[in-house]
């Protein structure tokens, strides 16, 4: 770059606007600046000669899902967060995608944002190259600022946020006016999601950050960590399945977790959505007793994240307190079986587990035992006369099922 060129890039700009013009200038070609998060900053203009992933960045203010989910599966985005050097990413047609160069804005290790340049009408040369990484230095200085203001207003988002979730906030229209003043709509019902992770650092909370800022099923306005516990006030999106649409997110979320950290135990817990603000607090102890019941019945519950899911455990405490309060002996079936089992070395009442735990579909018993189901059928016989019970009686069968888990548990 010559003196000359450079001297455009040394100069104050006003705002980034004016820096990403300036880029676009010099490289004579569409750009655009995007922070940590994919979340657009500024961006030049363009002629006719743009392509639909540009279009619906600006559109949307935010790079879409598609679009960064890609750039995770060819490598673009892991190989950009670790090098400063301009990368060459030729077009993808079935996204949208036109040929692009893109650089990291870093200080450091730590990743700012990016640059997009998007090539039409010419291929950047290595000189051209060479002024976008000098470009990318200079945009450091101004997305720290944006980052220091952006820090502080998290802290106050997220002092807010320990207000909802401890129920120090209780009024419904000062919570709306509080929410009012750090942007978000105070018209939309808004409801807690948790993920519980058995180890966390900071780099990993801000890696876990991004991941559901940029899985736009919900919209993430305030998240906070609780030791190894990620909290996230969200709202849903256009659709009115709010159920649905946060289901999908926790299973985006995990799947990518998984697939980019290599991070296999993810535990979730969802609240309900609520117009009442002051019932944030209600979704938050909702979206805790999922993950409280999941992380002691994790087989039978793997599949819930909302409280209704938990079906009959939503009531497992209170069967627990009943018996400790009147002093109630365990069912005398458990008893039976237990006793069996240690005089004769069998494994009847873990059949009776499973075969509960199966409802009753003697062949996916029979698999989980590694035994034929004539086998099963005859154990089943057993433990029935031993016991004394008939799983044919549902009163039976769920008084049973659920002893086992308060007694198995304890």
């Amino acid at each position: 770059m010559s003196d000359n060129k450079r001297e455009s890039f040394n100069r104050q700009f006003d705002s980034l606007e004016e820096f990403v013009d300036t880029i676009s200038e010099r490289l004579q070609c569409p750009v655009t600046i995007e922070d940590s998060n994919h979340h657009l900053l500024a961006y030049s203009s363009h002629d006719d000669g743009t392509d639909a992933a540009r279009i619906s960045t600006i559109i949307g203010r935010r790079v879409p899902e598609k679009v960064i989910n890609r750039f995770w599966k060819e490598g673009v985005i892991p190989t950009l967060n670790q090098s400063d050097e301009p990368l060459i990413i030729p077009q993808i047609n079935d996204i949208g995608l036109g040929n692009r160069v893109a650089v990291s804005i870093r200080k450091n290790n730590e990743v700012l944002g990016y640059i997009w340049v998007l090539e039409v009408g010419r291929k950047l040369t290595d000189e051209d190259l060479a002024d976008l990484k000098f470009a990318a230095s200079k945009a450091k200085n101004q997305l720290l600022q944006l980052n220091m203001q952006k820090k502080k207003k998290e802290k106050n988002h997220q002092e807010l946020l320990w207000q909802l979730i401890t129920g120090d906030a209780r009024d419904h229209k000062h919570i709306a006016d509080q929410l009012s003043k750090i942007g978000v709509n105070p018209t939309k019902p808004l409801a807690v999601i948790l993920f519980n992770f058995e180890v966390m650092s900071d780099d990993l909370y801000k890696k876990l950050v991004y991941v559901a800022k940029t899985t736009q099923k919900v919209t993430i306005l305030i998240q906070t960590l609780d030791e190894n516990q990620v909290v996230f006030l969200v709202s849903s999106p256009a659709s009115n399945d709010f159920v649905k649409d946060t289901k999908e997110f926790v299973e985006t979320f995990k799947a990518q977790v998984r697939e980019r950290f290599g991070i296999m135990e993810v535990t979730a817990g969802c609240g309900y959505a609520y117009d009442n603000y002051e019932w944030i607090k209600r979704s938050y102890d909702e979206a805790t007793k999922v993950i409280t019941l999941k992380q002691t019945f994790t087989k039978e519950l793997q599949s819930a994240a909302f409280y209704h899911e938990l079906g009959v455990f939503r009531y497992i405490d209170l069967i627990r307190q009943t018996i400790k309060e009147q002093e109630m002996t365990v069912n005398p079936a458990i008893r039976k079986l237990e006793k069996y089992d240690l005089e004769h070395r069998t494994n009847l009442l873990e059949t009776l587990g499973i075969i509960l735990d199966k409802d009753g579909n003697m062949n996916e018993a029979a698999k989980e035992l590694h035994c034929h189901v004539n086998t099963l059928n005859y154990r089943l016989k057993r433990i029935q006369e031993i016991a004394n019970i008939q799983l044919k009686d549902p009163v039976q069968k769920i008084g049973l099922y659920l002893d086992m888990k308060v007694y198995l548990k304890r």
